[in-house]
């Protein structure tokens, strides 16, 4: 991920340059990562995190690097080690800062919320409508910190009311056989595959930690996310996509 990448005039097969477009080329192997529009501005990976990082003021906290399709796509996720809230008794959450920069046009520099489950180490993500703050790649490459550092409160703020949010599902009950059935209706809509809810249904019937044996509809969610979140290691941005939209159907 730390190759660096130029942007090239581009040319049709007669060798006319095509107007308005750019080719986003990396540096070491002349690859073309992407076409994109001429004011498309390229923001290294490494200049996002840095700039990021000298942004933070929560304490410690443990990064780690997803990189996606050759490094077209990072995702950065910062757990902070003193940053917890509770669901429920002995239920903690931390707070979870998801950083995403592309090469490929598909989004500017886009920062999210997202949780933490202490007890499993499970992801979670976020359902506010606005959890996602992205500025664009139009500027003139430098990276606006003031941007930065008030996107970042924000997403501290989204973290806090999503805590509440959860703890409203947790007091939301619900009988063995409707989580199944509520999984079945993934199926059924397109939100998950079907051998996959297969293996979420195993670990609601048969919780794994004595926090999950109520029945409700944050436990339920929590069947999916221990599900999903070894899937991450080689499938993060999917894991993240159907994370959420399970949240959704959970919740509509």
């Amino acid at each position: 991920m730390n190759y660096r990448v130029t942007q090239q005039k581009v040319y049709d097969k007669t060798g006319k340059l095509i107007e308005g477009y750019s080719g986003n080329f990396r540096a070491d192997t002349g690859e073309c990562l992407a076409i994109t529009s001429d004011k498309y501005k390229i923001v290294h990976h490494q200049d996002a995190l840095d700039a990021v990082q000298s942004c933070l003021d929560f304490g410690d906290y443990k990064r780690k690097l997803y990189s996606i399709k050759d490094g077209r796509r990072l995702f950065a996720v910062y757990d902070f080690n003193d940053q917890r809230k509770q669901i429920q008794k002995g239920d903690d959450v931390g707070f979870r800062l998801l950083l995403k920069n592309s090469y490929d046009g598909s989004c500017g520099i886009d920062l999210s919320a997202g949780l933490l489950r202490i007890v499993c180490t499970n992801g979670m993500v976020v359902m506010a409508k606005d959890s996602h703050v992205t500025r664009p790649h139009r500027s003139s490459g430098e990276i606006d910190l003031g941007f930065l550092s008030e996107t970042i409160q924000r997403s501290k703020m989204q973290w806090t009311a999503s805590v509440e949010f959860f703890k409203e599902m947790s007091n939301t009950p619900i009988t063995q056989r409707e989580g199944g059935e509520m999984v079945d209706s993934m199926v059924n809509d397109k939100v998950i595959a079907k051998k996959h809810a297969d293996e979420i249904k195993k670990i609601w019937e048969k919780p794994t930690y004595d926090l999950d044996r109520s029945r409700n509809t944050y436990n339920l969610y929590n069947a999916v996310t221990q599900y999903l979140t070894p899937l991450a290691e080689e499938k993060f941005e999917q894991v993240q996509r159907t994370s959420r939209q399970v949240l959704k159907h959970l919740t509509k």
